[in-house]
């Protein structure tokens, strides 16, 4: 996986079908994967229980606005935000999907 420094550099590798992952000015780090099949990862820096709380109620409150995501954790038990991906679904979109579902958007 490779590390980008800019939002357009972590795009470009995203159209070049490459794993990568780059961190934002507030600590979360969003990851994209090709393989098997796409899958966009949303890690926050700072993400409270209260915060996964919320998350899980937007979820569950508005089904069709975040079709796809998954809350989950990762091996060292920091919470997790993915978004499967078909091949239409616009980068920008899905990812300001995953922002606004840990409503950082």
């Amino acid at each position: 996986m490779i590390r980008v420094g800019t939002m357009a550099a972590f795009l470009a590798a995203w159209q070049r079908n490459e794993a990568c992952c780059w961190q934002d000015a507030a600590d979360y780090e969003l990851r994209f994967l090709p393989h098997p099949s796409p899958v966009l990862q949303l890690l926050p820096g700072r993400f409270s229980r209260f915060l996964l709380r919320e998350a899980l109620s937007r979820r569950f409150l508005s089904p069709d606005r975040y079709d796809g995501c998954y809350l989950t954790m990762t091996s060292d038990g920091l919470p997790m935000l993915i978004r499967t991906l078909n091949s239409g679904d616009v980068p920008q979109d899905s990812i300001a999907t995953l922002y606004a579902l840990a409503d950082a958007a």
